[in-house]
């Protein structure tokens, strides 16, 4: 009788056992997001030419201390413009339900910090290259991760408990200044379904 190499023996293995449908729409649409039961954010202004390039929803599963059922919604969503000198322009926002960390670690020299003024409170950024103040255009942009009202009256009500409607927000850009990056994040506006 033959042998077979064991990673043969095991791929054969997991291509007979039964294949689960991934917990993600990667074709979404901003439409697809007011069907899910949690608050999501829209810009009001963006920046000449910017336009929808994706929008993801995927699910959180509970973890195995909550003894809640069901799958929780998360999206994701990317605006993308013109190259301007050179560097690609995008907004991007990343939506989370647990497990987070610093989102606005830079692993360079170049970069700079600072505070803005947002409908979610302060909101400290990161952003490189340093220099050029709020005028100057960005290789990129990075937000620590702000919470939603839904975050914030959950967190409230029980800090060591589990959201269900509740949504730290990441935000992200490319290409554009501090200025601009400032005033897309003032224009967010919340839907509510």
């Amino acid at each position: 009788m033959p042998r077979f190499p064991s990673s043969i023996l095991l791929f054969s293995i997991l291509a007979l056992l039964p294949q689960t449908a991934p917990c993600t729409n990667p074709h979404a649409t901003l439409a697809d997001l007011k069907n899910l039961d949690i608050l999501f954010y829209i810009p009001g202004w963006l920046p000449k030419d910017f336009k929808l390039k994706s929008v993801t929803i995927t699910y959180d599963e509970p973890g195995p201390d909550e003894d809640s059922a069901g799958r929780f919604p998360l999206y994701q969503y990317e605006y993308a413009g013109p190259a301007r000198g050179g560097i690609e322009t995008s907004f991007t926002l990343d939506s989370a339900r647990e497990g987070i960390g610093d989102r606005n670690i830079m692993e360079t020299e170049d970069s700079e910090e600072t505070t803005i003024t947002s409908p979610f409170g302060p909101m400290y950024l990161i952003y490189t290259p340093k220099g050029q103040g709020k005028a100057g255009r960005k290789k990129e942009i990075k937000a620590n991760w702000a919470s939603d009202a839904n975050m914030k009256s959950e967190e409230a009500k029980n800090p060591k408990g589990h959201p269900v409607l509740g949504r730290y927000h990441g935000f992200s850009a490319t290409g554009i200044t501090v200025a601009e990056f400032e005033k897309i994040i003032n224009s967010l506006k919340p839907i509510r379904p």
